[in-house]
């Protein structure tokens, strides 16, 4: 009897030790990392706190949910919800990191959708990553989270980047012509500055489902002072029958660059009887910005230009396929 109490004392002494550690252990630390890190969500408040949970009972449901697979550093993600439910916020937000964006459903209501758009980060470095969105009423509940899983893409994004992003597998081009009249696009993807097209996506409808196009200056390159022209070109349409959203982003020194014309981000739409097959100088004018701390075009023609290797110095065409149309 005596040793059946003395080891009931042990295992209620082991127990109340476990407990102890247990509650000495340190919770796990949310990084609330999302707008510094990840993205960040036009017209959208960043909350820090934890995504909401689902609510039980009459919630609100998203019916289709369509966005890109991929995405580059300093790009854009053209999203968009249906759903038949009157709601007042779209939340958006990355699993297993902290806080999360609300968005006015008003500021994304288009007909029949609902259409926002994600701005990615310059410093984006992590390759996978899942989008959870949910959607909310006025009276807080909360729909069942969907997710979009995408991967990044690398690309230049140096002292000028421009980019492009659209929402169907098809092909949209983007332009940029420099103060001194060159422009960079499929067909002359490298100028004398040293301004690159490094991302043609869906080329003559060879499909890389990547959808996003970028135009890079790297730390060698001249960013010429003057004003410079970003267009978007509706290349084909490639049998898609909705309408392509599309969105281009501006960055000048890692900030969003102030346009003269036009917005920035910028947003638009093809219809699908839109495309041109254009080329040099087609193209929606999507908007004009000013470089004023670069170099002059005088200082430009002196510099010593680029020794690229024998196949950059010839005009490179990334999309060889538009060629041999």
């Amino acid at each position: 009897m005596k040793k059946l109490i003395r080891l009931s004392v042990m295992l209620l002494l082991f127990a109340a030790i476990f407990n102890s550690c247990k509650k000495d252990d340190p919770e796990p630390t949310i990084e609330y990392n999302l707008d510094t890190e990840y993205f960040t969500v036009k017209d959208a408040a960043y909350v820090q706190d934890e995504f909401p949970e689902a609510s039980s009972g009459s919630a609100p449901s998203i019916e289709t949910l369509n966005g890109n697979p991929s995405v580059i550093p300093g790009g854009s993600n053209p999203i968009a919800i249906q759903t038949d439910d009157d709601i007042a916020k779209i939340l958006i937000g990355v699993s297993d990191v902290g806080g999360y964006f609300s968005l006015p459903a008003s500021e994304a209501k288009t007909t029949g959708d609902y259409l926002f758009y994600i701005l990615m980060n310059q410093t984006l470095a992590v390759e996978t990553f899942t989008i959870v969105i949910a959607i909310q009423t006025s009276a807080g509940a909360v729909s069942e989270h969907e997710t979009i899983v995408v991967s990044l893409v690398q690309v230049g994004t140096g002292k000028l980047q421009i980019s492009c992003a659209w929402d169907q597998l098809n092909d949209v081009d983007l332009h940029l012509v420099e103060p001194n009249g060159q422009e960079i696009y499929y067909g002359s993807s490298i100028s004398n500055n040293g301004g690159e097209l490094d991302l043609d996506s869906n080329a003559a409808c060879y499909l890389d489902y990547i959808n996003n196009e970028n135009i890079t200056y790297s730390e060698n390159a001249i960013v010429e002072n003057g004003e410079y022209i970003v267009r978007v070109d509706f290349w084909s349409n490639c049998d898609i029958t909705d309408n392509t959203n599309y969105s281009v982003t501006a960055y000048y020194e890692g900030v969003l660059l102030t346009p003269t014309t036009g917005t920035n981000p910028y947003q638009g739409s093809f219809a699908p009887n839109e495309d041109d097959a254009g080329g040099i100088g087609d193209g929606v004018e999507v908007m004009k910005f000013s470089i004023s701390g670069g170099k002059s075009n005088i200082e430009t023609q002196s510099l010593l230009k680029f020794n690229y290797p024998s196949d950059k110095r010839s005009t490179k065409n990334l999309s060889p396929q538009k060629g041999n149309m």
